[in-house]
Order: C-alpha cells, then sequence, then structure tokens
C-alpha cells in the first residue's frame, strides 16, 4: 500500500502497467488495444456500484431472482458465503436480474465500447463468476472460440468485482495475439487448475509471453475475442474474486452464434438474442428473442465431457 492506494505484486515499482488507463478513455487508449488486444481502465464503477452487485450475486445464487439450471438449492439456515461459494460461474444473470442487466448499459462501459468497437454496440452474453478460495481457472482460449462473429469485433468486459490479484486467480493475456486473426485448435486438457472448457494449443505463444493483469476493484480489464488469455485458481485462503463479464459486437455485424431453428444461408444467420448497448441496430427489422437461458458453468468437480464417446 502506498498512499491509501493498493499497488499489486506484477505492478512495476514506477507505477500501474503498460495498458492501464483511468475512465473514460479515448484515442490512446483505442490504439494501446488496436496493437495488443486487450485494454485495463480504472475506476468504471464506485464502491456503491459495486456493493449493489455484490449483495445482487447472493440474492440470484440463493435463487431469489428466477430459476437458474444447475443451481444448488440453499437453505435459510445457510449463510451467504456459504451460498455463493458453491457456484463458479452463472452464465445470463441478466436473464433474471435487473441490477446485472443494467450493468451491461453502464456510461462507462458505453465510453469504452465506442472507442475501442464504434457507435453501434449490442451485447449478447453476460457471466457471473464468483470463484471462491479452492475453485479452478479457464485454461487459455479465444472468446470467438464460443461466440463466432463476422468482423471480428467480439469485445470481453471483465468488471473485476474484487481486487483481481496472483493470488485468487486474476487473468492473464498474451499481449498482441489477436493479431493474426487465427483460432487456434482446442483440446480436453485434464488439467484441474482449469474447469471444464477445452484449452486452445499448438499456437506460436508460450506462458512465458503472458502477463498477469492485476486490478483493483472497480477495474474493467477490456480484450478482443481472438486474444488468448487464461485465469489460474484462486489459491488463497479465503474470500472471493467476482467478476462480471459481458460480451460485446458491433451491431453493425450479423451473429451467426447458435445453429438457426429454421433453414437459412448462413450469409443471413443472425442471433437476435441481443441487447442494443449503443447506436443504432441495422438489422431491428428481424426483431429479438428470448432464446438464452440463465445456466451454472460446471467447474470440474464431477468430472468433465471429454470429448470421446463413451
Amino acid at each position: 500500500m502506498s498512499g491509501g492506494v493498493r499497488r499489486f505484486e506484477s505492478w512495476p515499482a514506477t507505477g500501474r502497467p503498460a495498458g492501464y488507463f483511468s475512465s473514460p478513455v479515448g484515442e490512446d487508449a483505442s490504439r494501446f488495444y488496436k496493437d495488443n488486444g486487450f485494454l485495463v481502465v480504472e475506476g468504471c464503477f464506485d464502491p456503491v456500484e459495486l456493493e449493489a452487485l455484490k449483495a445482487e450475486t447472493v440474492r440470484i445464487c440463493r435463487g431469489e431472482r428466477g430459476e437458474i439450471s444447475g443451481l444448488e438449492p440453499s437453505s435459510s439456515e445457510e449463510s451467504d458465503d456459504d451460498v455463493i461459494r458453491k457456484t463458479l460461474c452463472i452464465h445470463f444473470p441478466d436473464k433474471v436480474s435487473e441490477v446485472m442487466r443494467d450493468q451491461i448499459v453502464h456510461p462507462s462501459l458505453v465510453n469504452i465500447l465506442r472507442t475501442v468497437i464504434g457507435p453501434d454496440v449490442k451485447c449478447m452474453q453476460q457471466m457471473l463468476f464468483v470463484k471462491s478460495a479452492g475453485k479452478p481457472g479457464q485454461a487459455w482460449h479465444q472468446d470467438e472460440d464460443y461466440i463466432p462473429t463476422r468482423d471480428r469485433s467480439l469485445t470481453g468486459a471483465w468488471l473485476a468485482m474484487d481486487d483481481a490479484t496472483l493470488e485468487n486467480g486474476c487473468l492473464w493475456v498474451i499481449p498482441g495475439s489477436h493479431r493474426t486473426g487465427v483460432l487456434w485448435p482446442m483440446k480436453f486438457h485434464n488439467d484441474r487448475r482449469f474447469d471444464c472448457a477445452w484449452e486452445s494449443y499448438d499456437f506460436p505463444y508460450s506462458d512465458q509471453d503472458a502477463v498477469p493483469v492485476e486490478v483493483r476493484a472497480g477495474t474493467v480489464v477490456v480484450f478482443n475475442g481472438y486474444l488468448l488469455h487464461r485465469s489460474m485458481p484462486n489459491v488463497s485462503s479465503t474470500g472471493y474474486r467476482r467478476a462480471l463479464v459481458n460480451h460485446y459486437m458491433s451491431a453493425s455485424s450479423l451473429l451467426p452464434w447458435l445453429w438457426p431453428e429454421k433453414p437459412t444461408g448462413m450469409a443471413w444467420h443472425d442471433h437476435r438474442d441481443i441487447i442494443l448497448v449503443c447506436g443504432s441496430d441495422p438489422y431491428a427489422y428481424m426483431g429479438t428473442q428470448d432464446i438464452m437461458k440463465p445456466h451454472v458453468r460446471p467447474d470440474g468437480q464431477g468430472g468433465c465431457y471429454t470429448g470421446e464417446e463413451e
């Protein structure tokens, strides 16, 4: 600590690392993002907003906001800590929570998205990570592995609800790994440091090329859909590394995410379970749908699908 402001183990003695900016951001941040594929923006959410998100996390994990597939039941006798530490991650909490849904269009995020994507932006996914002590991380991957965009505009916005550190499993990124525009192959890793999501491999980088992204609570880490990134387990003795992650893209591009219900040419296939964040949607005439359902991500405790036939 220096002057009441936390500095982290991986930070240089001179101050915060390259790529860290204060909200709101401008052209210098846009240039760094284009070159490196990620951006760290401090001061996006204040302590009051973070406490509201943490309180809402408890309500969601208790099932008070609606049905979530795979959520373990809880009782009134269990403490809030006991309840939330059961869950690693919930996909689409915005489907049951207005508080989480409002976060998607937070003014600080809109400023960042307009800077790195453009004037027209839509959101297709939100994930709530709790990651209590002992929970696993996620192996090397690219977000475009899971959400394919036509124009490579996929952008993750990772809000730290707690300080994210080396000990509790902060993000790691490989700067510049987005530039090739290649989706590297994936395989089942069988590494219990990580959850059930598969691992990218055979890329021309090593772990020595990676940098940790330790951040203070209220910071947003922004990264391109082709950027290789991972997180490590939370090896702290207590506590959490809570994060709320949204995925955005240009609203001017179609999103061929899930198989269409009706036969259609792939050129016009568009996933329409989206939220328009800013600007206009030239495909608004297609309407929107409610397709995705909130569910708990498997953390590997009960085993993982390996891709092999049983």
